[in-house]
């Protein structure tokens, strides 16, 4: 099966209502195939870089560092976006969502808390301006992601919000 996720499906929720997001599945493997950062707000960081780089013959990993110029602390929020290849082009996919970073790292939604601190120095909870945050060769725990995805290819599409205001595509 070949899927085509990035990053972040690792934080969710879904307004204010309180879900339980520690999945497990072995349906399925992900891909990644291309990750990008079209756009960021340069009033808001010295500098963004990520990608992915080739951790052995066969696994992707993804890199990453930023330095911020502002303490955004713990309001850091995230939108998601889901879109599925049909008809040759990336189509809307009923998963879109907003969460509050630090409250999905806190209950570890998604794996995130732990394989963040296995690759990175970040703590989503304590973002503080000044510090170069790296990520290194991560590998996200696909088996924590949910169950029960159809079959085909994915793009997915997350902005990174302090607050309301833009920071990160």
């Amino acid at each position: 099966m070949d899927y085509w996720l990035l990053l972040m499906l690792m934080f969710s929720t879904c307004g204010a209502q309180d879900l339980n997001l520690t999945f497990f599945q072995n349906d399925y493997d992900v891909k990644m195939d291309i990750l990008e950062v079209p756009l960021y707000n340069k009033s808001h960081f010295k500098y963004f870089e990520a990608g992915l780089v080739w951790y052995n013959r066969t696994q992707r990993a993804i890199n990453a560092k930023w330095e911020y110029l502002y303490d955004p602390r713990n309001n850091m929020f995230i939108e998601v976006q889901l879109y599925k290849m049909m008809s040759n082009e990336y189509r809307f996919f009923p998963v879109t969502f907003r969460a509050n970073a630090c409250a999905e790292y806190k209950k570890n939604s998604f794996g995130i808390k732990d394989t963040f601190t296995r690759y990175s120095n970040l703590d989503i909870c304590d973002l503080r301006k000044g510090i170069p945050y790296t990520i290194n060769k991560m590998i996200p725990e696909f088996s924590r992601f949910p169950p029960h995805i159809p079959v085909g290819s994915y793009k997915l599409v997350i902005r990174f919000l302090f607050h309301t205001e833009f920071q990160v595509q």
